[in-house]
């Protein structure tokens, strides 16, 4: 599991970050005690009168050997170099400061490395949500799996790539830190090392027990101070009338009453845990006194031989050791908070497309009937109606605008007949052809999308027209372009169809991006083009829009739009208007203004003007 937190079954393993977060972090470990060593040894060094009593006990004890081959270290190097005595805790300075910053400059590496595998790991699930998505949206739908991957971006993602950087930050540097710290603090005074770790769980669970107790009551003083605020609004709306049935005074007591229950129940919910206090901290103060005496009283015992530096010694390492559990466990809780969202990110992947039987045949250059949903039902990803019950024909030669006040219903309905997303029952018919008789490519090469900003990609504005069909010399761009009503505009740039564009091509309007892809539609000539219509524009400029795709659909083309403008509303040949996953009605712009109070409302929140 550590560092690579994915199940074996998913095939998915942890970065090389993740290794080399791992390796830096116990060098890191091991470095501190080597730190907090060489600290206790210069302050022995620095107290040379504690030196007449170390002469006068015994020098064999634990803690004495801990020291030892520092000092010894400390004499080699003092004798070979030549080294004053009165030099030496200088030297040691020197070198206490060389491994620290040796260990910061391991530090922020160990960290970065840690973040790099965090980031690294989040950017692997991006990859395969992306691909696993696109695998998914033939058999489930686009907008049927908007929502779980919405939340999985929002949600889910941050969420693992914190808790990885966290763990990944406290393991094993924090475990190898408790591990060795209480190791020699246990060398230096065991039984002192035994009270202390007890001292700490026994706050620890006084910790534990007040948090209990204050969560469990937390909803009780939630409930209180919601009902208090209630009802001192309806006391303060209702004084005068009550003083017409009795005594005033009774009113505002009761209006003081509840304001003191409003006040304590509010203080106790915005201090901050206030069950807590002061219990742990006394008792932390408490019992750290009786350790710092019982340290004391070692220092002032011959028989212990705890000199000033193993106590320093003794301390750092104790409260270091304790400070990395701490660490520890709150990585730990991060870490268990984001597995089970690990978890659903794996069961998603997990999931198999399902393979297409039959997918032989072929859709000719042109619809004769069209495009039929006869009582057509389409299941959301979380096993939730999409789509309920949805009958509607698309005629060729027809504009057909979809609308919904959740537009990710429209959504749904024009992507099922792009061929993403099968139903789950009722039939959706391609002429007399069912659709899971057909292949993702049949759809595809029969279908065009056209989105509000083309869309657009790098390469010349020519490029842009023939993408995704073959070039022919024969056709005259120019007329497409007119057809388009983008020639005027085109031919006016510097190099015409020959001019440089970019995704992010500041040049173009947005309407001119949204007639490029009509564009496409007469090059490509499909059965059916879905459009996006961009945002509304000048009037004039819709107006043209709208024109140019009235030309595809006098092409006896199928042309499905989601509206963004008016003009398109009163020039389409139907408009459907979807709610609550049904379909609500079919009619003209006209018609549906007179029958339709949910029309009347989708238009007028859309279009009716807004004031300055």
């Amino acid at each position: 599991m550590i560092p690579n937190f994915w199940p074996p079954s998913s095939g998915t393993k942890a970065p090389a970050s993740a290794w080399l977060s791992t390796f830096l972090g116990c060098i890191v470990a091991c470095s501190l005690p080597v730190i907090l060593i060489l600290a206790s040894l210069t302050v022995d060094l620095l107290i040379r009168e504690h030196d007449k009593i170390e002469r006068e006990v015994a020098s064999d004890s634990p803690a004495t050997r801990l020291l030892s081959p520092f000092r010894s270290v400390a004499e080699r190097l003092s004798d070979t170099f030549q080294v004053p005595d009165a030099q030496q805790p200088v030297v040691l300075i020197v070198l206490l400061g060389f491994v620290t910053l040796l260990a910061i400059a391991l530090r922020t590496f160990s960290h970065r490395s840690s973040v790099m595998a965090a980031v690294d790991t989040e950017q692997l699930l991006h990859e395969k949500l992306f691909h696993h998505s696109s695998a998914l949206a033939t058999e489930r739908g686009l907008s049927a799996q908007s929502p779980m991957l919405r939340s999985f971006r929002e949600q889910h993602l941050p969420l693992i790539r914190n808790s990885i950087s966290q763990w990944l930050e406290s393991f094993p540097k924090h475990l190898l830190h408790f591990v060795l710290l209480t190791a020699i603090a246990a060398l230096i005074h065991p039984w002192l090392t035994l009270s202390a770790i007890l001292a700490s769980l026994i706050v620890r669970t006084l910790y534990m027990l007040q948090s209990h107790k204050f969560n469990s009551s937390r909803w009780l003083y939630k409930q209180r101070w919601t009902q208090s605020a209630e009802q001192m609004a309806s006391l303060a709306q209702d004084a005068p009338l009550l003083a017409t049935i009795h005594n005033s005074a009774e009113t505002l007591d009761t209006f003081r009453s509840t304001l003191l229950t409003y006040r304590n129940s509010g203080q106790t919910l915005l201090g901050g845990e206030r069950a807590k206090f002061p219990l742990v901290p006394i008792a932390s103060v408490i019992l750290g006194t009786l350790l710092l005496i019982l340290l004391a009283l070692g220092m002032l015992d011959p028989r212990k031989h705890l000199s000033l530096g193993l106590a320093v010694l003794w301390g750092s390492s104790m409260a270091c050791a304790i400070l990395s559990a701490y660490k520890l466990r709150l990585a730990w809780h991060a870490l268990r908070k984001s597995l089970p969202m690990l978890h659903e990110v794996h069961e998603y992947l997990a999931i198999r497309p399902a393979p297409l039987l039959g997918s032989t045949k072929q859709l000719g250059n042109a619809l004769a009937q069209g495009i039929s949903a006869e009582h057509v039902t389409l299941q959301a990803s979380d096993q939730q109606k999409l789509l309920d019950d949805i009958t509607v024909h698309f005629k060729p030669g027809q504009l057909t605008v979809v609308i919904s006040p959740d537009p990710c219903l429209a959504k749904a309905l024009v992507e099922m007949i792009l061929g993403f997303g099968q139903p789950s029952s009722g039939r959706l018919l391609f002429d007399t052809i069912d659709s899971k008789d057909l292949s993702n490519d049949a759809i595809r090469d029969a279908s065009l999308w056209i989105a509000a900003n083309g869309p657009l990609v790098s390469g010349t504005i020519e490029d842009n027209l023939w993408l995704g069909s073959p070039r022919d010399a024969t056709v005259d761009l120019r007329d497409v372009t007119d057809k388009a009503r983008m020639s005027q505009a085109i031919f006016n740039l510097p190099d015409g169809l020959q001019t440089l564009v970019s995704a992010k091509e500041e040049r173009l309007s947005a309407d001119l991006l949204f007639r490029l892809g009509i564009a496409r539609g007469f090059l490509k000539k499909p059965s059916l083009i879905v459009a996006e219509e961009p945002k509304a524009s000048q009037p004039a400029a819709e107006v043209e829009t709208t024109r140019a795709l009235l030309e595809l659909r006098n092409q006896k083309r199928i042309v499905v739009v989601l509206p963004n403008r008016i003009s398109t509303l009163r020039a389409a040949d139907q408009v459907v208007v979807m709610s609550h996953r049904k379909i609500l009605d079919v009619g003209t712009h006209s018609e549906l203004l007179e029958r339709s109070e949910l029309y009347r409302h989708w238009n007028y929140m859309h279009f009716a003007p807004r004031p300055e």
